[in-house]
Formats: C-alpha cells, structure tokens, sequence
C-alpha cells in the first residue's frame, strides 16, 4: 500500500481524561507514524473563526475554563442550525499546528506534527451529526479543506467524506449483548452501528469475539470485517524503584500486597463481585480500585462497606500513565472480573508491566490473554476468590504467569500491529 493521507475522528482524542476509545486513537496514530503516512485529525471545536491561523490554532489548545459563557439558551437556534444540514455540507477551518508550545496534559498538543500533521476542525459537528441522525437518519456530509484518501472512524458516527474511503471500528456491540449493563439508547445504537456497518468500505474489528457479533448481529460478510486487534501506547515507560516506593507509600500501599482493578466502575466490569470475593481471601492484602465512578457506580460499590473494612481497600480516580504502570507494577495482581469485553486493554497493559491476570472467561478475554492468565466465571465470586487464593498459595504459579504474559505481549506490540493494519487497509487506494 502506497502512502495515503488519513483522516481520523478526534472526539475520543481530544478528551482530557483517558477512555478506551482513546487510547484506540492513540496506539492507530502510533501505527500511522511507523507505517508514514499523512494523518489529519478532525475537531469539532466551536471557538474557531477561520479569520486568523494563529487565534485558530490558540483556540484549539486553549483552557476551557476560560471560554466565553453563553448568555441565552440557543438550544431551538441549534435545533434549526442542525436541520439545515439535512440540506447543505458541512465545512469548517484547516489548521497546521505550529506556533504553541506542546502541552503535556494534552495529547493533541502534545504530539503535533509528529503523530499528525494538520487538523480540520468543524464545530460542534459530532453532536449536531448525531442529533440529526437520531431525528431523520440523515447522514452528514463533510465539505474538507484537504481530502483524505481514507476516512477513519475510531468508533461509529453518522459523517461522511465523499471520494474517500471509509474505515470504521466496531470495538463491541455491548449495548445490545448486555442491554442491562449500559445507558445507551439502544434502538439509536442499533440503527447508527447498522448504517456504519453496512455502508463502511472496511470494518476493523479488536477482536474475532467482535468480529462474530458484527456478522451475527448486522449479517456482514466475514471478508468484509478484519481482526487487528489493539496494541498498547508504545514507548514503554520506566518506573525507577524509588519513585514507585513513595508513591505507593502516599496511598498506603505495599508493593505486592494488593490486589489491583482497573476500569470504569460501572456494571459491565462486575467489580462488586471481586469486593464480596477479596473479603474471603487471606488477610494482608489490599483492594486497590482504579476507575472513574461512571453510570450506576453505586449498586457495584455496595459492598466496600458491607464486606470490607476501610483500611482494606484503596479508591482512585485518575491516575497519570506513570501511576498506573507503577500501581501494575508493584501489584500482586490484576484482576478483571467484566461480564463482556470487546477487547480488555487492562489485561494487556497489566501483562506489559510484568504483573499476573485473573479475568473472567467470557468474550475476547480469552483471545488477549491466552495461557497467561487464570480464568474465573465473571458471575461467580466463589471462582474469583479460589483463583485469588491458588495465587496466592503457589509463588512459582506467580513468576510462571509472569513469563508467559511477557511473551503474550509480542504478539500485540505496536509494530505488529502496524502490520496488521496495514494488511488490513490494503487494496483500499
């Protein structure tokens, strides 16, 4: 494959806190840097005016505590703004990054010029797009100032770029295999995953678990959908020992002498059931909980207060990537009891940072983890908690995971996935 220019959707990279779908993003502009192509990011900020290069580029980095406040609720204005693309294309600015300095806390700053080289930005264009499909099933075309070769959607939105071919990812179809577990609204998700599946010129699916639900689901062909799975953010980062000692000691931790979870507390990732299961296992350990409390957060914490005492479990939100290597690090282990996955990041990255896996059986976990991790069923705390305790028993069964998981880490390293993605998009241009 020839180098091609590549759009890719922002609205995940441009989050200041972390998501899966994020770091999707991420890892995909990793892979485009090695495979050198031409990369465009594309923005939905509202300040931009097109009058200035330098004030648009300014806008887009800017704090956004500092924006201007509206004074009236424009909300039917927008209403109305949002039907007129029924009739006409959407067009924004064009920006080359140039003048502000990196800013570490933001990765689209950050990494400018190197990870992408320009960005078409489109006010508000995610959400409006979105509201005119829910209202009319109507699909927004983009007028670009530069036009793309291949136009790559890291999740589905209902947007367009004629002459360029179209790439979705489809990282599951959660809300319609455990409807319970999510907020969506189910009947716009089916429809917006059905009209991307089936108008998309390729579907890149993060795992065969998914790939079969996209068939099952939507009747895709198979030849039309390719596995690349994910890989994780390259440039592994170096933890020194002392370092990694005082900031487990500011959150009263010993290095592996707890027990680790990672991921939105929100039902899909089933911790309730880890905390009932940790408060059967030997004493001495702690539950160190990493996640962001997201929808229907407190049915799965119920139990921290009935099960637990409070010195025997930790709770953080956000950490930086340096914490969370650390908190891998130094664990004894991670467990991820999710009742559904399309792919599991965590159980990769914690096998990057040499520490063991338990995790549950079902979906695409198995397909990540392979030999290297002990399995659970997710719906069973008694599972997790004899898993937890033969972990703990069997020192050498320890070390031994270890191993395997460092060797199960190849297989999805950034370049292998650059490969993966560039057989996958071939025949495209």
């Amino acid at each position: 494959m020839k180098k091609a220019r590549i759009l890719v959707d922002g609205f995940n990279l441009g989050l200041k806190k972390g998501s899966g779908i994020k770091t999707y993003g991420m890892t995909l502009l990793d892979a485009y840097e090695i495979l050198d192509h031409e990369v465009g990011v594309l923005l939905d900020n509202q300040f931009l005016t097109g009058k200035d290069q330098l004030l648009d580029e300014v806008s887009l980095f800017d704090q956004d505590e500092i924006r201007p406040k509206a004074m009236f609720n424009f909300r039917l204005l927008n209403h109305l703004k949002t039907l007129s693309y029924f009739f006409r294309k959407r067009k924004g600015n064009f920006v080359v990054p140039k003048i502000t300095e990196p800013d570490p806390e933001n990765y689209l700053s950050h990494v400018g010029g190197q990870k992408y080289q320009y960005i078409e930005n489109i006010g508000d264009v995610y959400n409006t797009a979105n509201r005119l499909f829910a209202v009319t099933k109507k699909i927004t075309q983009l007028k670009l100032k530069k036009q793309p070769d291949i136009f790559h959607l890291t999740t589905p939105w209902p947007l367009q770029v004629k002459g360029a071919k179209t790439v979705v990812t489809i990282h599951d179809l959660i809300p319609l295999k455990v409807p319970f577990t999510t907020l969506d609204l189910k009947v716009h998700f089916y429809e917006l995953f059905k009209w991307a599946a089936h108008s998309a010129d390729l579907i890149l699916a993060v795992s065969e678990h998914t790939k079969q639900d996209i068939m099952e689901i939507y009747g895709i062909p198979g030849n039309k959908i390719k596995v690349t799975y994910q890989s994780y953010k390259g440039g592994h980062i170096e933890v020194k020992k002392e370092d990694a000692a005082v900031y487990l000691k500011s959150k009263q931790l010993e290095p592996e002498k707890y027990i680790l979870f990672v991921g939105n507390i929100e039902p899909k990732k089933n911790i309730k059931q880890l905390i009932r299961a940790f408060a059967y296992i030997k004493k001495g350990y702690k539950l160190a909980i990493v996640g962001h409390k997201a929808w229907m957060s407190d049915s799965q914490l119920v139990g921290l207060k009935s099960y637990l005492k409070k010195k025997e479990y930790v709770m953080l939100d956000y950490v930086t990537e340096e914490e969370l290597a650390m908190l891998y690090g130094n664990a004894f282990c991670m467990v991820f009891p999710s009742l559904y996955e399309g792919f599991g990041l965590p159980v990769l990255e914690a096998m990057q940072n040499n520490c063991p896996v338990i995790c549950s059986d079902r979906s695409s976990l198995p397909e990540v983890a392979g030999d290297a991790a002990l399995y659970v069923d997710p719906y069973q705390f008694t599972d997790i908690r004899d898993q937890l305790d033969k972990l703990i028993a069997q020192p050498e069964l320890r070390a031994e995971m270890i191993k395997k998981g460092q060797q199960r880490v190849e297989f999805f390293s950034p370049e292998n996935y650059a490969r993966r993605l560039h057989e996958a998009y071939e025949g495209l241009i």
